[in-house]
């Protein structure tokens, strides 16, 4: 082998070393990368020093001058691998610095509070009567986790408050404020203004998530939605082998006060920082799911409502969540029973099942609306829903019933953003629950960023 040959033998052979480290996946850390190309460059070294060897073995025979020319190329060769272990020293210093830099960004980063808002416009036009446009909500929802095991969640909603007070109305509501300490994934304490997990509805309430426009009736009158309290507790998740996973939340509350009548529970909410008696209330929600395409989950709720701590008020719930392929099904039943003094207990129930099938057409995703909303979906709405109160109301024993038909198609060019067109048809038997006998067309467009 020639001096030139060996001489652009061995360069071929660093190339190859240096460049074998392959690129990786994007998710591989730098980090190894620079390991990687360590571990190279070393062999290129032994293998440098066992081909000088391996040379001057073979020319011990050989001329002075061959022997002078061989050493020249080789010591070449050892100064470019000394110029390679230079840089790649210099380059494992700087891949140091960018990640103490990175790692403070980071940190900084994740300290940094997050603003997130959503919305609702509705229109809503009940036959015979005159149609309404409807700012319904605007709330902003802020969040932040200043430690890895600290965090804050806040969501302030301004309903229909063009100004608070006076003749426009409207009101500024507070409808949750927490702050949570993480220990396990499964164990975390939270404390504050909290969404009480009664039903799958209450604990999914965000408007633009909604399939429907109105709230069900049972998330309305027998689970007073939006539903919040002041209290602590815990909530987690962890996997139960194979698809299935379970989540919970279980908190203790100032809990509703005595205000449960024939026309629902939505007067027995109370004012943050009071309560009418001494006892506090337990409410939690266990949910199952499988490979997300079904959801189980059970509630229940038990405290004292009264103002003298005598009489019990309690309650349970099921929900479920099944989604294949195009087609979706929600239900939910609710059910509270209160005590009373003389004559049978109050019972509230109700219930409400939906269904909806993705009909999204094939040109939606072609052409300018597939490259702009590549994932949009127009979907068919069906749902039925009724509940039925029986307790005291302006001292008398009463009955009310109430339910409704409602039928709509969903757009959602994205996940952020929905137009829904509704039509309802509802009937009362005695008192309107919440609207009534009416048959009304609903438009409604729900934003969340």
């Amino acid at each position: 082998m020639t001096a030139q040959g060996l001489t652009r033998w061995l360069s071929a052979a660093l190339c190859c070393a240096l460049l074998a480290a392959p690129a990786g996946a994007a998710e591989d850390a730098v980090d190894r990368r620079v390991e990687r190309l360590e571990k190279d460059l070393a062999g290129v070294r032994r293998d440098v020093a066992e081909l000088r060897a391996l040379i001057e073995h073979l020319l011990a025979r050989g001329t002075a001058a061959e022997r002078a020319a061989v050493e020249e190329r080789v010591a070449a060769v050892e100064k470019q691998t000394a110029e390679l272990d230079r840089r790649q020293q210099k380059l494992s210093d700087a891949v140091g610095e960018a990640e103490t830099n990175l790692g403070i960004l980071s940190e900084t980063e994740a300290r940094r509070s997050q603003v997130t808002v959503y919305g609702t416009f509705n229109v809503v036009d009940p036959q015979g009567e005159r149609s309404v446009f409807d700012g319904e909500a605007f709330e902003l929802v802020l969040s932040g986790q200043p430690h890895e095991r600290l965090s804050f969640f806040s969501e302030i909603e301004f309903e229909r408050a063009a100004s608070v007070g006076g003749e426009r109305g409207g009101e500024v509501l507070l409808e949750q404020a927490y702050a949570t300490y993480a220990w396990k994934p499964w164990l975390n304490l939270r404390a504050g203004v909290l969404l009480v997990p009664f039903g799958n509805f209450n604990v999914d309430h965000y408007a633009p998530n909604r399939d429907v426009i109105a709230k069900p009736l049972t998330s309305f009158v027998v689970a007073p939605s939006d539903w919040t309290d002041n209290g602590f507790g815990f909530h987690g998740s962890t996997l139960l082998g194979g698809a299935w996973s379970f989540n919970y939340e279980t908190y203790v509350v100032a809990g509703l006060d005595a205000d449960v009548t024939a026309a629902g529970t939505r007067a027995a909410r109370q004012p943050f920082g009071s309560d009418n008696n001494q006892n506090k209330a337990v409410v939690g929600r266990f949910a199952w799911n499988r490979g997300g395409w079904l959801e189980i989950g059970a509630s229940g709720y038990s405290g004292k409502y009264d103002d003298d701590d005598r009489l019990d008020l309690r309650g349970w719930a099921l929900d479920t969540s099944l989604t294949r392929g195009r087609f979706k099904l929600v239900g939910e039943y609710n059910r509270f029973d209160a005590a009373q003094l003389s004559g049978p207990d109050a019972v509230l129930r109700g219930y409400y099942g939906r269904v909806v099938l993705d009909v999204t057409p094939g040109w939606m995703r072609r052409g300018w609306h597939g490259s702009a909303f590549p994932n949009a979906q127009l979907a068919l709405v069906g749902q039925y829903d009724r509940v039925r109160l029986a307790g005291p109301l302006d001292g008398v024993y009463a009955t009310n019933v109430e339910r409704r038909f409602t039928f709509g198609i969903n757009y959602r060019p994205t996940h952020q953003w929905v137009l829904k067109i509704n039509y309802e048809d509802s009937e009362a038997t005695a008192l309107p629950l919440q609207r009534g006998t009416l048959q009304a067309l609903l438009a409604s467009i729900g934003f969340q960023f």
